[in-house]
């Protein structure tokens, strides 16, 4: 094996180990970002709705139009590096609610969920 040979096979080992490290980390981003939880009572495991103003009213993702709307409004809400929670409300003209802080207040609405990034606080009692 030339030289030249033995440089381009290590060019090419190192670009696809450099490919393999990227998909890695691309796909524990993206799991990351997925990753979001339904706030429940603790006492019954009922869905929680914060009652808060939420921080704003945003569209839904663009992205995969077909996906459940609770799903397009969370990866609104993992688009946005500040949105922590969201509340989604089947019954509102703009569904998708994003929080910017943590809401204090919440109550039990049947067309709403709240929703969180793990590691919050999850339920209350």
């Amino acid at each position: 094996m030339s030289a030249r040979d033995k440089e381009m096979t290590l060019i090419n080992v190192l670009a696809v180990c450099s490919l393999v490290v990227m998909v890695k980390l691309a796909g524990n981003e993206a799991h990351h970002q997925q990753a979001m939880k339904l706030m429940t009572r603790a006492s019954d495991g009922v869905a929680l709705c914060a009652t808060d103003a939420p921080t704003v009213n945003a569209k839904m993702s663009e992205r995969m139009p077909e996906a459940p709307d609770v799903v397009r409004c969370g990866m609104t809400c993992t688009g946005d590096e500040r949105c922590k929670r969201f509340n989604y409300v089947s019954t509102e003209p703009s569904p998708c609610q994003l929080y910017h802080y943590t809401p204090t207040n919440f109550d039990v609405s049947r067309n709403c969920q709240h929703f969180y990034q793990p590691g919050q606080q999850n339920s209350m009692t």
